[in-house]
């Protein structure tokens, strides 16, 4: 969100304070809303100043938008507050959700357990930054060299996968098995796995590294679509990635966490890699369930790509997105809950 000016700085604060008059009422909403403690983000010798603070914190953390939306969405009767979010935050500063009808269902069913109110997602929806951090894109970039695009002939189909341990690629069940007549094996050795396609300097895609896999073992382990749906792969002894293709970084019992960024690393419509980044796009962390709930940007042929968090860390799989009244929604799989699974083969 773009800096506020003096005079909207002075509205924001004059409306924050009209619909929260006391410390208690503001420090229930930062709790409630935000996860923070009033007491430890912003000081004053009274209302105002303390409203003022908030404000000034919020700025400087990137989390002014995030505010505004809490501060409408839990008093929208206040005048001073409604006016404000009406005539200043959605007309200048909102952050539109992409038209729903232009979104495709893909992958399984989801059960969306986050915010359904367009008013409650927008604070997912944040805008580019005016500067990128280098050491994060770099950090982010880095993984790149772990994904892979998965092609299976004749069928068409069109997937994402993620290098995770020598010789071993993780992606989703439903890649292999799109629908109940599929035969998952047939399409495990018919698969193509092709690593480093990004555009080049003229435009056109790189060809990429084509990696097969295992004849004898395609397939080392699974879990349906409607459990974990992952599939762990094996490629092929003959024909390994090149050193250029590094196994992505992960952890054991990493989780990510609501409310900080995610990157996806995919090949959507089966194009060349494409980097999806969010600076606080998780909406939702369910560990109990193995999922992770998002708002990142997807597309059919991105099903399996790898969800790093803002530290390049592997923590989920993504495997569906859905077009709802409210907006969009997108699900990964835990990579916890798939590594509780698959550890004998790491």
């Amino acid at each position: 969100m773009r800096d506020l000016t003096g005079s909207q700085r002075r509205q924001l604060r004059e409306a924050i304070i009209s619909a929260y008059p006391t410390k208690d009422d503001l420090a229930m909403m930062v709790d409630d809303e935000l996860e923070e403690k009033l007491n430890a983000i912003a000081g004053g010798e009274n209302l105002t100043h303390l409203v003022f603070s908030l404000i000034k914190w919020a700025e400087s953390r990137g989390k002014l938008e995030p505010l505004i939306i809490a501060a409408y969405g839990t008093n929208p009767g206040n005048p001073e507050l409604k006016e404000f979010y009406q005539t200043i935050f959605q007309q200048r500063f909102r952050i539109h959700l992409p038209p729903v009808n232009t979104i495709r269902d893909i992958g399984p069913a989801i059960e969306w357990l986050g915010a359904t109110e367009e008013l409650q997602l927008q604070g997912f929806w944040q805008p580019e930054p005016d500067f990128w951090d280098v050491g994060y894109l770099k950090r982010a970039i880095a993984q790149a060299s772990s994904v892979c695009r998965i092609e299976i002939n004749p069928q068409g189909i069109e997937g994402t996968g993620v290098l995770i341990a020598n010789r071993l690629v993780l992606t989703n069940y439903h890649v292999l098995n799109p629908d109940e007549n599929a035969d998952i094996h047939i399409n495990a050795l018919n698969a193509v796995l092709r690593f480093g396609c990004f555009s080049s300097d003229l435009g056109n895609e790189t060809e990429g590294q084509v990696v097969k896999l295992d004849r004898q073992q395609p397939i080392l382990h699974s879990s349906p679509t409607n459990k974990l749906d992952y599939v762990l792969l094996q490629v092929a002894e003959t024909s390994p990635p090149s050193n250029d293709s590094k196994p992505a970084r992960w952890e054991p019992n990493h989780l990510p966490v609501k409310g900080m960024g995610i990157n996806l690393f995919q090949h959507p419509e089966g194009a060349s890699m494409k980097l999806s980044i969010t600076r606080d796009g998780i909406t939702g962390v369910y560990p109990e369930r193995g999922l992770v709930q998002y708002v990142n940007k997807t597309a059919l042929g991105s099903s399996g790509a790898p969800c790093f968090d803002e530290d390049g860390t592997l923590v989920a799989l993504h495997h569906a997105q859905r077009a709802r009244s409210f907006g969009t929604i997108r699900e990964g799989i835990l990579f916890s809950c798939i590594y509780q699974e698959i550890q004998s083969y790491l």
